[in-house]
C-alpha cells in the first residue's frame, strides 16, 4: 500500500497500528481501519465498488453530502464490509442513524400521488375493498327483487297428466349370420371404438402461469433497491447485463433503480414504463 493512497487521516491511523487498536464503532472510521488491516488502498476498495476514490474517502469520513441519495450509500457500506470481511449490519444501523428520510421524497409511480404513506395507502385500500363489497351487496337485494316481481307477474303453470302409454312387447332382433372373415375382422373395429371413445375424453385445460408482483431485467450495470411495506429491504445490490429480479413481497414496495435506462419493468405480468417516474435517470416508484 503506497502513501499517496492514503488520505491525511488514513496516514495518521496506519502509523497507530490499527490491529493493536480496538476496532471503532462509527461505520466509515470502521471500514477505513479494516482495510487498513487487510493492507487495502483507496483505490483497491473503488475498483471493487466500481466507484470514483473520491467516493470511497466519502464513506471513510463519513461526508454524506459528497455521495449519492441513501439508498445507494446503504448499498456501497454493505458492498465495502463484504470486501473487508466483516458484518454489515452494525455499520448499517450506524449509518441509519445518521440519515433522516426527507419527506416527500417518495413518487408513486401507479398512482401519481406523492404524498404516499403505508398508512395512508392501507387505509385507503381497506375503504376501497369496503366499498366494493357494499355495491356488490345492494345490487344482488336488487337482482333479488327484480327476481321476485318477475315470478309474480308470470301465470302459474298447468299441470297436464299425460297418458300412460300402451306396453310394446320387445322385437327380437333376427340372428344375422356373418361370414367368417367377418368375424375374424371385428377385433380390430372394436379396438377402434375404444380408441375414438378415447380421444373423445375432454382434455382439462392447463392452469395460468401465476405472475410474478415484481419483475426486473437489467441489459448493463445498475443498481436496484426494493423495500417491502414492513421496512424489509428484499433486494439491496449491484446488477449486471442479463440479470433478472422476481419478487412476490407484500405491497406497497418500494423500488429505487439506479440506472432506470438499463432497466424494464413488469408489474403483475405487465410492462411499466419508468419514464414518468425517473429523475436524473434515477427511477423512483411504489408498487400497491
Amino acid at each position: 500500500m503506497s502513501e499517496d493512497d492514503l488520505s491525511p487521516d488514513d496516514r495518521a491511523a496506519a502509523a497507530a497500528d490499527p490491529v493493536a487498536a480496538e476496532p471503532p464503532a462509527s461505520f466509515g472510521v470502521r471500514l477505513a481501519w479494516e482495510r487498513q488491516k487487510a493492507s487495502l488502498t483507496v483505490t483497491d476498495i473503488a475498483a471493487r465498488l466500481r466507484l470514483h476514490p473520491k467516493q470511497v474517502r466519502a464513506i471513510e469520513e463519513e461526508n454524506l453530502g459528497g455521495l449519492p441519495e441513501p439508498a445507494y450509500v446503504r448499498g456501497f457500506v454493505r458492498s465495502y464490509a463484504k470486501i473487508v470481511g466483516i458484518d454489515p449490519a452494525p455499520l448499517l444501523a450506524d449509518l441509519n442513524d445518521r440519515i433522516a428520510p426527507p419527506a416527500g421524497s417518495v413518487v408513486d409511480g401507479m398512482t401519481g400521488n406523492g404524498d404516499y404513506s403505508p398508512v395512508k395507502a392501507a387505509a385507503r385500500e381497506s375503504a376501497s375493498r369496503q366499498l366494493v363489497i357494499g355495491l356488490a351487496v345492494v345490487g344482488l337485494v336488487a337482482l333479488g327483487v327484480i327476481g321476485w316481481y318477475s315470478t309474480r307477474e308470470q301465470a302459474g303453470p298447468v299441470a297436464v297428466k299425460a297418458p300412460s302409454p300402451s306396453p310394446v312387447p320387445p322385437v327380437q332382433p333376427a340372428p344375422v349370420a356373418m361370414p367368417s372373415d367377418a368375424v375374424a375382422a371385428a377385433p380390430p373395429a372394436a379396438s377402434n371404438m375404444a380408441s375414438t371413445a378415447e380421444s373423445a375424453v375432454p382434455v382439462e385445460p392447463e392452469a395460468p402461469v401465476r405472475k410474478s408482483l415484481l419483475k426486473l431485467k437489467f441489459s448493463g450495470p445498475s443498481w436496484v433497491e426494493v423495500t417491502d411495506s414492513g421496512g424489509r429491504v428484499l433486494v439491496s445490490q449491484h446488477k449486471a447485463a442479463g440479470d433478472e429480479v422476481l419478487l412476490d413481497g407484500t405491497p406497497p414496495l418500494l423500488v429505487v433503480i439506479g440506472d432506470a435506462s438499463k432497466a424494464v419493468v413488469e408489474v403483475r405480468g405487465e410492462e411499466f414504463s419508468l419514464v414518468p417516474v425517473t429523475r436524473t435517470n434515477v427511477a423512483r416508484f411504489v408498487v400497491k
